[in-house]
């Protein structure tokens, strides 16, 4: 059995190939996926160690809404610190500041990013400084700033150029001379952040924080006892404050980026799935074709000894073999499709750090279980149509399509217990808000319909098949029959499609609804013709009147917004 099996594999090279195509392509989403999401934690974890390595301790505010490193926290006195500085065991500490600065482009827009738009204070001590130089020096004056390296290259500024900023606390642009280029660590900024450098003083006036420190950074004495050390930080520090290990901050940046990965790394991992399960009805289609083909094949076995379960056993370990060898490519084009993606991340203005690509034993092995598992699921259906052929088969030189004529009566009833199965949990996800439930209903919804299109496979091929057939005449109507002779051949080769443009249409309708009823929601709160807000920090309290007295202006309110939580 195990030649009949190669042979049969090697009989029909080209329609398995064409098969393998669909398990590859879906293979390669999840590799690539998990490739790349490693990759992205791994450099991003390694280049947080080396920046905050040297960090024994920060000084911070205590949370006052959040967690981690997405929390909110007040600002501490710049008071406190030389009186941390003075701390026993204590070699280093530098305050420093971070809020909203944005550059203006040469053309006058202003320069966003998604990620967000930081001015900080340059740190003269260069074991705490997490920026370093590649060009220029560093700012000196109240009118010096440092610029990143990802904005000089991608707006075209140099050292020497005059660049204007708005700040959080700056109530209008002004203007600064680019001293130096930075990067952050090893990448040319912090995954697209945009970064402005001041000396200290200029950065608290920026942001709005004068007489603050967002965070102050500790270097302990070296054979200083480290946990002695923050105890005595921590009994200097007020109410409002608390000394945490560099540790610690790392651990809080990673994993804030594998928060952040998690939902590209889901997004990724549906569209691999959708993929896959497009597939399978390929994949089925295939086998029942290839099965129909080798009935005379099958028959002879069953003639000279084979038992039904050696066959059933055949034709699963031919779309095992099929699923193993293309689960195997999709993994090693998942590497590249890795490079790819990170390329579009940086072409999207991402800058990544450097490092090499990551691939983990999981990646291969999820891989290979979930290619291989979905082609021999997709095939089960058509090896136990293998083993019905019947001995006797073998005497005549027809072969059969491995399809039938039309619905069987379980295959009606199986079908509309699936679908209304998936109407009612498609109803129960999206009436809780549970996605699994949406997703399992989804697919027992395609895959019901796909069993029950055999049913109207036959009048609907007779319908469309009629204009067809007087347009194209003898080969239009040979078509026409051929379609209405098999409706489940018919409904099974469609099947692909249909699923394939159905998912298509319902993303397709799901966003335009989504932007039709945000658009809506907009239309029916916001009544004003004009709105004035701050591109970063806070507007004045004199601008309401100042607006009042504009000619035309009728009416004006202000909308006052801030964080809160309920306790």
């Amino acid at each position: 059995m195990r030649q009949v099996t190669l042979r049969g594999l090697l009989a029909h090279k080209m329609r398995l190939a064409l098969t393998a195509l669909a398990i590859v392509l879906g293979v390669t989403f999840i590799s690539g996926t998990f490739v790349l999401t490693d990759t992205l934690h791994n450099t991003f974890s390694t280049l947080f160690t080396s920046v905050y390595s040297k960090i024994d301790f920060v000084v911070r505010g205590t949370t006052q809404f959040g967690s981690g490193e997405s929390a909110t926290r007040n600002p501490v006195p710049d008071s406190l610190l030389p009186r941390v500085q003075a701390v026993p065991g204590v070699a280093a500490a530098s305050g420093n500041v971070e809020g909203y600065a944005e550059f203006i482009a040469h053309d006058g827009k202003p320069i966003t990013s998604s990620v967000g738009t930081a001015g900080i204070g340059w740190d003269t001590n260069l074991q705490i400084s997490n920026l370093h130089l590649i060009a220029g020096a560093p700012p000196t004056t109240g009118s010096d700033v440092v610029m990143d390296a990802a904005t000089a290259q991608s707006y075209d500024f140099s050292v020497g150029q005059r660049v204007r900023i708005l700040g959080g606390g700056l109530k209008s642009p002004e203007t600064f001379t680019i001293t130096g280029i930075a990067q952050f660590g090893t990448a040319d900024n912090l995954a697209g952040q945009t970064l402005a450098a001041f000396t200290l003083p200029t950065a608290q006036r920026v942001v709005g924080e004068t007489g603050l420190f967002d965070f102050i950074s500790v270097i302990a004495k070296p054979g200083a006892d480290k946990a002695a050390v923050q105890r005595s930080i921590a009994q200097v520090l007020p109410s409002n404050a608390e000394v945490v290990t560099g540790q610690t901050i790392i651990n809080e940046d990673s994993n804030a980026v594998s928060q952040a990965l998690s939902s590209l790394n889901t997004v990724l991992l549906v569209f691999a799935l959708i993929s896959l399960f497009v597939g399978a009805f390929t994949i089925y289609n295939t086998f029942s074709i290839i099965v129909g083909q080798r009935t005379r094949e099958l028959a002879l076995l069953r003639v000279v000894g084979a038992s039904r379960r050696q066959v059933f056993r055949s034709v699963l370990t031919e779309s095992a073999i099929v699923g193993f060898v293309s689960s195997a490519i999709g993994v090693g084009l998942g590497v590249a499709a890795a490079v790819g993606l990170k390329a579009l991340l940086s072409g999207f203005g991402t800058s990544l750090p450097s490092g090499s690509l990551t691939f983990e034993p999981r990646t291969a092995i999820i891989g290979l279980a979930v290619g291989t598992v979905v082609t021999v699921v997709s095939a089960i259906g058509p090896a136990r149509n293998a083993v019905r052929i019947l001995p006797v088969a073998a005497l005549t030189d027809r072969q059969e399509d491995g399809t039938g004529a039309g619905p069987t009566r379980r295959r009606l009833i199986s079908g509309t217990a699936l679908t209304v199965l998936g109407v009612l949990l498609l109803g129960v996800g999206l009436s809780k808000h549970v996605a699994a439930l949406v997703g399992v209903g989804a697919a027992a919804v395609f895959i019901g319909v796909a069993m029950l299109a055999p049913v109207i496979a036959r009048p609907l091929s007779g319908l469309l098949g009629r204009p067809l057939a007087r347009w194209l005449g003898t080969p239009g109507q040979l078509g026409r029959q051929n379609s209405m002779r098999s409706p489940r051949r018919t409904a099974q080769t469609a099947s692909a499609l249909m699923v394939g443009l159905a998912l298509v249409c319902a993303i397709a309708v799901l966003g335009a609804s989504a932007s039709g009823s945000a658009t809506s929601s907009v239309d029916q709160a916001i009544s004003a013709d004009l709105i004035v807000s701050a591109t970063g920090g806070q507007l004045s309290d004199s601008l309401p009147a100042v607006l009042a007295a504009v000619p035309g202006v009728t009416a004006t309110d202000t909308i006052y917004r801030n964080q809160f939580e309920f306790r």
